[in-house]
């Protein structure tokens, strides 16, 4: 299983601050980082005062992916 977060800072590697993470019932880390991407674009439209830049994947040995670059 892999952990999606929404983060804010000037990159995903290295976050000021992890704003909200789920677990996203999947192995599939294109997957995971579809909805990752999907939950962050509608966040920022929907909810902009939670100030969300970015999105990362999680898994087992830590960030595997994230974005927007």
């Amino acid at each position: 299983m892999l952990v999606i977060e929404l983060t804010r800072g000037s990159n995903w590697q290295e976050p000021a601050e992890t704003i909200q993470r789920r677990e996203c019932d999947t192995d599939s880390i294109d997957f995971a980082a579809a909805e990752a991407l999907h939950w962050l674009i509608s966040t920022q439209k929907n909810a902009p005062c939670r100030g969300a830049t970015h999105y990362r994947v999680l898994g087992e040995a830590g960030a595997v992916v994230g974005g927007p670059p």
